[in-house]
């Protein structure tokens, strides 16, 4: 497939995980990887097309942070597929039933004030009032790609408000009492962004 065809395709997906949308665009990416305004173009490109896609922004700031962005890419491709956060995640579910509750995050990042932030589903508030109130913990998964330094997640915010997504909620990480990643359950405090912070990949 020709590459542009294929960021095409990637870009009329529509909400497919982001592991998938990673692994689909990198080979279309490679024809443009000696080429890094032609790269930039094309990642910014595909961003706007998907901007429910934190993995993306994330993949976009280690290429072209990189000195081998092709090979950069390639590294977060197969992290993401080895990333074991939902498998915790459902562990923990299953052996905590009662007394924890997982819930999923979208994504996270930190506010350029320093705060840590996630976009939840809708109705996350309610369900966090509801396990405190029955004694429950909650938990928030963070998956690996999912968590923006402060300009990718500003830039992230701004794209999510104007676009046509799911209803989702903006809340502060310290509403929860831990949070599970690639490093298993841990404190909310051991929080940190997946990629570098990138100015040409934040900007709209």
């Amino acid at each position: 497939m020709h590459p542009i065809e294929r960021l095409r395709y990637v870009a009329r997906a529509g909400s497919a995980p982001d592991r998938i949308l990673v692994a689909e665009s990198l080979p279309a990416f490679g024809a443009f990887a000696r080429k890094p305004q032609m790269l930039l173009v094309a990642v910014r490109q595909l961003i706007s097309r998907q901007p429910d896609s934190p993995g993306l922004l994330a993949l976009g700031a280690h290429m072209m942070h990189a000195l081998d962005p092709l090979e950069a890419g390639w590294d977060f491709s197969d992290a993401l597929n080895e990333d074991r956060t939902a498998d915790i995640a459902e562990t923990i579910a299953v052996t905590e039933s009662g007394g924890t509750d997982v819930i999923d995050s979208i994504a996270s990042g930190r506010t350029s004030d320093g705060d840590i932030e996630v976009i939840c589903p809708l109705g996350t508030t309610a369900w966090v009032e509801q396990a405190r109130s029955a004694g429950r913990s909650v938990v928030i998964v963070t998956p690996l790609g999912s968590r923006l330094p402060p300009m990718l997640w500003a830039s992230y915010l701004e794209r999510i408000e104007s676009s046509d997504g799911q209803a989702t909620e903006r809340l502060a990480l310290d509403m929860f009492d831990d949070l599970i990643g690639p490093e298993g359950l841990a404190a909310t405090t051991t929080w940190s962004p997946d990629c570098p912070d990138v100015a040409e990949i934040a900007r709209l």
